[in-house]
């Protein structure tokens, strides 16, 4: 078990979404698609939201891979996809000096599938000194006993295996400052949580200042990714 040097922060950190394309969604099934879906765009809104560095690949996407996914896309209309020819992100050198341009050594990856796409790099950056996350839950594998054996791999190597609501809660830190951008992700990426700020601003006396904090104008409406 590897300990991390320090806690995530806006400031140190890198988010790596590698080759999360659309064929690979269709034939990667160790978690429910929608779920995969909301994991995948919660935790690349959180860049957004704390204004962190974001690079995309891609591998093979004229073949069956297909390219990235639409959303992650909208989401970052200004990030270049790196298409690669090697299978380890870590070794195509474009994609590498991408990293290194950043000039941050905490690497949060995720990647389809996990036991490639985001265990290889993981596993070779961290040789090359980096410290490496693996947001497990915005990855996916043909059947959840390939996950279940990627987790024991990553974390033997000293991978730090995490989800994406903790990297949230990690870089938000304070819920006094950071609370809206917890409540507005988890509203709109996860479905537990969306029902009980519901009820929660149908009776709370705090609702309007929590409405206030998290922009919402009223019952918030139920978002597309969860339709």
């Amino acid at each position: 078990m590897s300990l991390p040097s320090s806690d995530l922060t806006p400031d140190n950190c890198v988010f790596l979404m590698i080759d999360h394309q659309v064929g690979l969604m269709q034939f990667l099934t160790s978690i429910d698609p929608l779920q995969l879906k909301n994991n995948i765009l919660g935790h690349a809104r959180t860049a957004k939201a704390f204004d962190i560095p974001v690079l995309m690949g891609t591998s093979w996407p004229t073949g069956p891979n297909g390219p990235t996914m639409p959303e992650l896309k909208a989401i970052f209309p200004e990030v270049d996809v790196i298409d690669r020819p090697f299978v380890n992100f870590w070794k195509d050198e474009a994609s590498r000096k991408a990293v290194e341009a950043t000039g941050r050594k905490k690497l949060v990856i995720s990647g389809l599938a996990t036991e490639v796409c985001a265990a290889f790099p993981a596993i070779s950056a961290l040789r090359d000194g980096y410290e490496t996350y693996v947001v497990i839950d915005a990855c996916a594998d043909f059947n959840p006993l390939i996950t279940d054996v990627t987790m024991q791999r990553l974390s033997a190597a000293g991978v730090i295996v995490t989800t994406w609501v903790a990297v949230l809660a990690e870089l938000a830190s304070n819920t006094q400052v950071n609370g809206k951008h917890i409540g507005q992700l988890l509203s709109d990426h996860m479905g537990q949580y969306y029902a009980a700020m519901n009820n929660f601003l149908g009776v709370a006396s705090t609702a309007e200042e929590v409405k206030a904090g998290v922009g919402l104008t009223g019952t918030p409406p139920i978002p597309a990714v969860l339709k």
